[in-house]
């Protein structure tokens, strides 16, 4: 079908403009060889100069808004950002792009603008505070293609110290694991800790989602001033409204004292209400009004205190869902959702089981939960480990291999040390041999369907090289595509 021309004089999408004068040197799949450079802006770069940076190997990604930049850089691998300024550069243009610069500050950022632009002061300081290079129009090819490469290279050097730093067994923010799953969490954390607005943390049950709060905590501007966790499931209906707003002396029998609550506790750093799926619903609406007024008035009390505070929730429950059931109230939720994070759960990343195992091991003997240390775990052991469903998260796996631990008789915990805490769920008949043989086909198949049979892809997610994901292809029959 031929594509529908616009109408004569009707000013065509930006996005549009751009595709059509990229094509033919944009490719569709972008090989590892590729450098991406993320252009974002409402300026002008010209057919000739995108195909010469195209012919010397970049890949332009373009975005006019910042959503589009954010969903680029998280699906491609991008460490440079070119800035088109328009001409002429309204008020209203440089702060979209100031914006974007700030927001994506982890790229190396270069600007294409004209000399107009930069006898402004505004301008100077952006290029001074935030930028790595500028260029002025008209283009100059050689010289941009350069500076890019220099921006690329400072970049890259810097993400190669981040991985370094974060690519160990402990991983990031006194979590574990790198799998590709948990780096996508760190990013996350990165990201929300950097803003000052309420944050919901999913998940399912024993993924970690507290250590993720405490996390974006320790990272945010707040990280000095209190931490203030409240359990929503753990306190009694009657008394969840003391507990968060406080009570004045002899407001009930029992309030002999005067209480300032949790919110009031957490003043200037940041409050968590864990299993916020289980407040009740008249307490919802006093939480609601709090985060629309930001202040708080004690039960029994007259006077309303302000309060500065971040907050974040986080549950176990799909909160849209409880919304539909009535149990939860909408308008809460799109006030406590305003940053999202999901924790993955460990079915999601296998290739951390071994070591949350090793974590596990230390930091047992370490806080002298075990007198007597055993020297890791055996690979039958850690086989059958990474075929377990663990419907209990890392939390059930952190009990099974102290148990297993405790239990232990020889140097290194083995499989049959693990099944007798934990019997495989499967028919009695299959040995733990075809049990992992079943499980790690199940697994190749599954992850290659996942990534339309990328083969790069799937040896990154197993954490193997791709000799040793087509020797596995091959043993269990698997065609490559």
């Amino acid at each position: 079908m031929s594509e529908d021309k616009a109408p004569q004089g009707a000013e065509q999408p930006r996005h549009d403009v751009l595709a059509s004068a990229f094509r033919g040197w944009m490719p569709q799949e972008h090989p590892a060889s590729k450098r991406h450079v993320l252009v974002f802006g409402r300026g002008k770069l010209d057919a000739s100069a995108a195909a010469a940076l195209c012919d010397n190997g970049w890949v332009l990604l373009c975005a006019e808004t910042l959503e589009e930049a954010t969903e680029l850089c998280d699906k491609f691998d991008v460490l440079t950002g070119l800035a088109l300024c328009p001409h002429p550069l309204t008020d209203e243009e440089l702060c979209r792009i100031s914006g974007g610069v700030n927001r994506l500050r982890r790229l190396q950022w270069l600007a294409l603008l004209t000399r107009e632009d930069l006898a402004r002061a505004d301008v100077r300081w952006l290029i001074i505070g935030a930028l790595r290079d500028y260029q002025l129009y008209p283009v100059d090819v050689t010289r941009l293609t350069i500076a890019l490469g220099h921006a690329w290279g400072i970049a890259a050097l810097a993400e190669a110290e981040r991985r370094a730093n974060c690519h160990d067994r402990n991983g990031r923010f006194g979590l574990v694991g790198t799998s590709p799953p948990m780096m996508r969490l760190y990013d996350q954390i990165e990201r929300v800790a950097e803003a000052d607005l309420p944050v919901l943390v999913t998940g399912e049950t024993g993924t970690g989602k507290e250590l993720v709060v405490r996390a974006i905590h320790a990272q945010s501007p707040r990280a000095t001033e209190p931490f203030v966790a409240l359990n929503c499931a753990a306190i009694p209906e009657s008394l969840i409204q003391a507990e968060l707003f406080g009570v004045t002396k002899g407001a009930f029998t029992d309030a002999t004292v005067d209480n300032e609550g949790m919110i009031r506790a957490a003043d200037g750093g940041t409050l968590l209400l864990d299993e916020v799926g289980e407040l009740p619903l008249q307490s919802q609406a006093s939480l609601l009004r709090f985060l629309e007024e930001r202040t708080v008035t004690p039960v029994g009390g007259r006077n309303s205190v302000s309060v500065d505070i971040t907050i974040i929730a986080s549950t176990n429950r799909d909160l849209s869902e409880e919304v539909q059931r009535g149990r939860f109230r909408r308008d809460l939720l799109y006030r406590l959702d305003v940053l999202a994070v999901e924790t993955p759960p460990l079915r999601d990343r296998v290739a951390d089981i071994e070591a949350l195992a090793e974590h596990f091991l230390c930091t047992a003997f370490r806080d002298n939960v075990m007198q007597r240390r055993p020297h890791g775990l055996t690979d039958d052991a850690l086989d059958w480990l990474r075929v377990q469903a663990w419907p209990g998260n890392v939390r059930e796996l952190r009990s099974c291999i102290i148990q297993a631990a405790l239990k232990c008789r020889g140097h290194q915990i083995t499989a049959n040390d693990l099944i007798r805490l934990r019997p495989a769920p499967s028919a009695p008949s299959e040995s733990l041999s075809e049990l992992v043989q079943s499980t790690e086909k199940g697994t190749l198949e599954r992850l290659l369907a996942q990534n339309g049979g990328n083969a790069s892809q799937t040896a990154r997610d197993l954490q193997v090289s791709r000799t040793t994901l087509y020797r596995l292809m091959a043993k269990h029959g698997i065609a490559r595509s």
